[in-house]
């Protein structure tokens, strides 16, 4: 018979889009120019400006080649090229990159050309007026003027005054300035200040750093905008009042980014525990904010355009509260772009928005491409985009099927023609079909893919040898039973196994094999012929996709599940259906070999029960941010934090009802204080959950794993991901992985015990083992320390910082010019920001003093003496100088070195646990000098001079000290520590601690009070 044919039944819609292509064709085309734009900008950004320019000309001839040299091509259907795609993207990408090559290049130039940078490089001394461009932001270290707050703060430099001239500029400029007035500026402010100009420590981003000195004179207030942002974070911080310390820093923090009264310890246990980018308002905080807004126009009944401009005005003032910063320059342009999108009714993609928004903003503020808080926000946003929808796919069984996956038409409907575009949803599949000769082996028709919209006839089969193995999606006119299946886990539809489903009931193999469900149908088209059953089985397709030869489509892969060898024969039968009255013996007997073998291909997951929707996006998503902007951070701080995953998961129900509240509790403060306290109240409980969570996250083991920090860091990270992708895609090897970790995690739980982690937790102060010297880090914050002498051994000094993981030294100290405190300076320099050298102010005229002056000109550090009741303040530490006066040092002393020994910068540090002296090299004379000036106690006491027996025992006596550390090399040929000074401490119960027995000697901080922890040698 021939004539139009309607196939009907369960089956796939050939052709469709997989998730995959269609996640291709999204990203690609604005990723790529995007990326390249980004790229061109962070290299260009440290080059000339005419380096800018000649990048820019070579990209705009690139781009013109390319659309001249690869032409598209028009084939005789009517179809451009394969190439016109990245064609098109090709040329994109060079035209945004020459266009980034423009915007660095105008903007090196402004900020190198002019009279500014020319005046930085002679550090003119200027009168200037300048408009703030944000929060004046305090400095821990303190800066220059002792016992006096220290700000930090960007400008626009207008204009600039020497004795000599007065000219008009605009350039932007870093601003450090001392006293508590700074705190109380709003940006957009204009000020007068004096001070000196000098170079900046990075190019390409300002034209120079402004050294205030004195007070500045304020010529204009804050715009009317900017004061009520800056009143609604004084309200916030004011209503925070009520909660305790450790919550009221944190709030102001979650909700407007305002970390000026964050504590130092809840700042490390976050960090630790991978949670610091709370502090950072981000998408997260506006898209709160936009949410909220939503839903409350949705509730007055506003139309959507009205509700979209609503959420639009409440992220820009939201943005404005909060300042501008990196991530919130990147989520307020994707939320707008949200915003329009929603408005005007146009598809919402995330992936484009991004792409868009790194694309202007890179081409408007090219700064930002140096920024590591902007590439952690685009890189956490990209991987929430990207990865977290497939893995929660991959850990639930989705109920209702996406749009993008394959769905299996309902029974009796038409099959559609399967090709991409507006074909009709019933579009029948025509064509024609001719039975075969009863006793006649049968030959297969495979329907070929046509454009849509196109009827499908006889001549588009494709006959297939009949005893061959046959493929789903082959019409084979023979007697036979069969099912269409899903596998929940590729939402493809899969054959299902032959055989008479008497044998065995539906329930019972989804009980078997449950990642497997379907429905059995009989399908006999020929009843009264007899034929043969095609031997080999069926063949299974993973991914369906446009452009196979069959209804299906797609790749196939060889999933056979009946044996396809020579030596098994087809089997045959009488012809009588197989509903009970007829047998089919060899069919049947081979039923449970191959239900077993489908089973066993899916005994993995099976075994796994699949995660609700729900909670399987509450993993992902925190999963695909951690592993997106791991990079980053290795590139930042050269660390892993594997916990910060359960740590997001367990803070994340916390955070909008903090977010929410706190912002309502800003917005009511400066009209209703009290109703603000009220609503700080349940949100401090929600802020107290996260810093539980932080404190539980940062003391579990290996919270964080030391990484090469830098490039040398990510390319590891890169070959370690190569690596391990591969394995972890075998279902077996991701058995053998699980068993090692759970095996390296029982190993590490019983040696950490006698393992002691370095630094120790709580650590404030780590006398390092410097061989004969002195070598003291003291805590400043996380990665940031004082150093106290730097040893002889600069490589021994900076591996000792390493193994701290001290990345930022605000201050050193140089109690003395002798070699064995000082000479290992370089070794401090090395890599790291130091603000600030302190030295005594008894120097003498040659010899390691000079050259220590000449190091610190060359790194352009400043050099400063001290005289006692300096004091700073540095994260947890407190540091105040006793000694030694002007008039110190010359006057006593005996022996070789003594005056320069007796000269020695000597420091008390307190912290609130407790207190240490640092008495450098001091003698007899000088210790019992400063005993009669300075009467204080310690709880731990720095024994001058190496234990040398120049010591006072009315000195180591009179501060009550519970414990004595010696920083002393092994068998070195002073003796020291000497014999007396030992039985002396000993006598007065001390417990001493030898660099030259124990290595490294840490001072910790317990719940109890201090204690002492020793590395090791």
């Amino acid at each position: 018979m021939s004539g139009p044919v309607t196939a009907t039944g369960p089956a796939s819609v050939a052709g469709s889009p997989t998730p995959a292509s269609t996640t291709r064709e999204r990203v690609w085309p604005l990723a790529v120019p995007a990326l390249a734009a980004w790229a061109a900008a962070m290299v260009l950004l440290g080059c000339p400006a005419g380096t800018g320019a000649i990048a820019a000309i070579t990209a705009a001839l690139g781009a013109a080649a390319t659309a001249w040299l690869i032409r598209p091509r028009v084939t005789r259907i009517g179809w451009y090229d394969i190439t016109s795609h990245w064609r098109n993207i090709a040329i994109a990408t060079l035209i945004c990159t020459a266009a980034a090559s423009v915007s660095v290049a105008l903007r090196v130039h402004m900020i190198t050309s002019g009279p500014v940078p020319e005046m930085a490089g002679e550090n003119a001394y200027v009168t200037a007026q300048i408009t703030l461009t944000d929060d004046p932001k305090r400095r821990p270290n303190g800066g220059g003027h002792f016992n006096q707050e220290s700000y930090v703060t960007p400008a626009a430099l207008k204009i600039v005054q020497t004795a000599t001239s007065r000219q008009a500029v605009n350039v932007p400029v870093t601003v450090f300035a001392t006293g508590r007035v700074w705190g109380g500026f709003l940006p957009s402010q204009h000020l007068e200040v004096t001070g000196r100009l000098a170079r900046p420590t990075t190019g390409g981003t300002v034209a120079a750093i402004l050294l205030v000195r004195g007070p500045p004179k304020v010529l204009t207030p804050p715009s009317v905008l900017q004061t009520a942002a800056g009143t609604v974070r004084a309200g916030l911080r004011s209503a925070a009042d009520v909660l305790p310390p450790e919550q009221r820093g944190l709030l102001p923090g979650l909700v407007v980014g305002d970390v000026s009264r964050m504590d130092q310890q809840v700042t490390s246990d976050m960090r630790e525990a991978g949670l610091s980018h709370l502090n950072a308002v981000s998408g997260a905080n506006l898209a709160i904010v936009a949410g909220a807004t939503l839903a409350l126009s949705r509730v007055i009944g506003l139309p959507l355009p009205v509700r979209a401009g609503f959420a639009a005005v409440a992220m820009v003032l939201f943005a404005v509260v909060a300042r501008p910063s990196p991530s919130v320059l990147r989520a307020l342009l994707m939320g707008l772009v949200a915003a329009l999108a929603m408005g005007t009714g146009r598809t919402k993609d995330g992936v484009a928005a991004l792409s868009a928004t790194v694309l202007l903003l890179i081409l408007f503020v090219p700064e930002l491409a140096r920024s590591y808080g902007f590439a952690l926000s685009v890189t956490a946003t990209a991987g929430i985009l990207l990865l977290a929808p497939r893995w929660r796919d991959k850990m639930s069984r989705a109920e209702d099927p996406t749009p993008d996956e394959r769905t299996p038409v309902p029974g009796g409907a038409p099959i559609t023609s399967g090709e991409r575009g507006p074909a009709p949803v019933e579009a029948p599949i025509t064509g024609s079909w001719t039975p075969a000769p009863g006793g006649a082996p049968t030959t297969s028709g495979i329907w070929t893919p046509v454009p849509a919209g196109a009827p499908i006839d006889s001549g588009a089969r494709t006959p297939v040898p009949a005893r061959g193995p046959t493929t789903f999606g082959v019409r084979t006119p023979v007697p036979q039973w069969s099912s269409t299946t899903r596998d929940r886990r590729t939402e493809a539809i899969q054959p299902a196994p032959f055989g008479n489903p008497g044998h065995r009931d539906q329930q019972a193999l989804n009980a078997d094999c449950p990642a497997v469900s379907g429905s059995y149908e009989r399908t006999n088209p020929f009843p009264h012929a007899d034929h043969h059953l095609p031997r080999g089985g069926i063949e299974r397709h993973d991914r369906p996709s446009a452009g196979h030869d069959g209804l299906t489509g797609g790749k196939e892969r060889d999933a056979r599940l009946l044996g396809d060898r020579d030596d098994h024969p087809a089997p045959e039968h009488d012809g009588q259906a197989p509903d009970g009255r007829g047998d089919q013996p060899a069919v049947g007997g081979r039923q449970e070999r191959q239900t077993s073998q489908a089973c066993s291909r899916s005994s993995v997951l099976g075994r796994l029960p699949p995660l609700p929707r729900w909670a399987a996006e509450a993993v992902a998503v925190p999963a695909a941010a951690q592993v997106a902007v791991t990079p980053v951070l290795v590139l930042m701080a050269g660390e892993l934090t594997p916990v910060a995953v359960i740590a997001n998961l367990l803070v994340a129900p916390a955070v909008a009802p903090a977010t929410l509240l706190g912002f309502a509790a800003a917005l009511i403060s400066p009209l209703w204080v009290d109703g603000a306290r009220l609503l700080v109240i349940p949100a401090g409980y929600a802020v107290g959950w996260i810093i539980t969570v932080a404190r539980w996250a940062a003391n579990l083991p290996f919270a964080t794993v030391p990484w090469p920090a830098g490039l040398p860091g990510l390319a590891l990270l890169l070959l370690a991901a190569v690596v391990a992708i591969p394995i972890l895609r075998r279902r077996a090897w991701r058995a053998v992985v699980a068993t090692l970790v759970v095996a390296a995690l029982v190993v590490v739980l019983v040696i950490r015990p006698i393992v002691v982690p370095w630094p120790p937790k709580g650590w404030l102060m780590v006398m390092c083992d410097v061989g004969q010297g002195d070598g003291l880090i003291v805590a400043a914050g996380p990665g940031r320390a004082v150093v106290v002498d730097t040893g002889p051994d600069p490589a021994v000094m900076d591996k000792c910082l390493r193994r701290v993981g001290i990345v930022e030294v605000p201050l050193v100290i140089l109690t003395h010019p002798h070699a064995d405190h000082v000479d290992g300076l370089p070794g401090v320099l090395r890599g790291r920001r130091v603000g600030a050298v302190v030295v005594s102010p008894h120097r003498p005229e040659e010899g390691s003093g000079i050259r220590t002056s000449a190091l610190l000109a060359q790194h352009r550090i400043p050099e400063w003496t001290v005289t006692p009741g300096a004091r700073w303040r540095f994260g947890p530490s407190e540091l105040t100088v006793l000694a030694p006066d002007r008039d110190s040092g010359a006057s006593h002393g005996y022996g070789e070195g003594s005056e320069t020994n007796n000269a020695s910068v000597v420091i008390h540090v307190r912290w609130r646990s407790g207190s240490a002296l640092l008495g450098g090299d001091l003698e007899t004379e000088a210790q019992d000098e400063l005993l009669n000036r300075y009467p204080t106690r310690a709880d731990i006491l720095k024994v001058p001079h190496h234990g040398s027996h120049r010591q006072s025992p009315e000195f180591l006596r009179s501060f009550g000290a519970r414990a004595a550390l010696i920083s002393v090399g092994a068998d070195n040929e002073y003796g020291h520590p000497a014999p007396s000074t030992l039985g002396v401490l000993r006598g007065l119960g001390l417990a001493v601690y030898r660099t030259d027995q124990s290595g490294d000697v840490a001072v910790v901080e317990r719940q109890d009070g201090m204690a002492v922890v020793v590395r090791g040698r």
